[in-house]
C-alpha cells in the first residue's frame, strides 16, 4: 500500500516539475516595457516639440531596419509637420504572430481656410525583439502584411 501511494506522489512530483518548466518557457515572450498606444504618444510628442535632441529621440522609436528609413530624410518630413498637430488614439490591434500592432489616429490641427482639419490613418509598429519596443513603421513596410480589417478598436 505504502509503495502504491510512493508511486502517487512521485507521479505527482512529476508532473508538477513538467507544469513549473512549462510556465517558465512561456516567460520567454518578448514583453515590450510600452504598450503600443504609449510608443505612439511619446513619438508625436517628440515630434511636436521639436528640436534635435527629440527628433532624434523619435527616430529611434522608428523601425531602422538597413535600408528603411535615413536620418536627415526622417527629420526633413517631421519638420514639416504642423506644430499644433493633436493626436488621438482610436484603438489598437495586435497581431502576436507576426508581431504587429495597428494603432488607429485621429490627427487634428489648424486649417489654412479657418476651424479644425481632422483625419484619421493607422499607424503601423513592429515588435523589435532585441530591445523589446514596439517600432513605429514609418516608411510603410508591414501595411501589406497587415489585414484591410484591422482598424479602431480590436485589442
Amino acid at each position: 500500500m505504502n509503495r502504491i501511494l510512493l508511486k502517487k506522489y512521485y507521479f505527482l512530483l512529476f508532473v508538477a516539475v513538467i507544469m513549473l518548466f512549462s510556465a517558465g518557457c512561456k516567460s520567454n515572450e518578448v514583453k515590450p516595457a510600452e504598450s503600443p498606444e504609449d510608443v505612439v504618444k511619446k513619438f508625436y510628442a517628440y515630434i511636436k516639440e521639436g528640436g534635435p535632441t527629440t527628433l532624434n529621440e523619435a527616430y529611434r522609436m522608428c523601425d531602422l531596419r538597413p535600408g528603411t528609413l535615413e536620418e536627415g530624410r526622417f527629420k526633413d518630413t517631421v519638420s514639416k509637420y504642423p506644430k499644433d498637430l493633436e493626436v488621438k488614439i482610436l484603438g489598437t490591434t495586435i497581431d502576436e504572430k507576426k508581431n504587429i500592432a495597428v494603432v488607429s489616429i485621429e490627427c487634428r490641427t489648424a486649417s489654412s481656410f479657418g476651424g479644425y482639419m481632422t483625419t484619421s490613418t493607422d499607424l503601423n509598429l513592429s515588435l523589435d525583439k532585441e530591445e523589446k519596443a514596439w517600432k513605429i513603421d514609418f516608411v510603410g513596410d508591414t501595411y501589406e502584411e497587415t489585414p484591410a480589417s484591422y482598424g479602431a478598436g480590436g485589442k
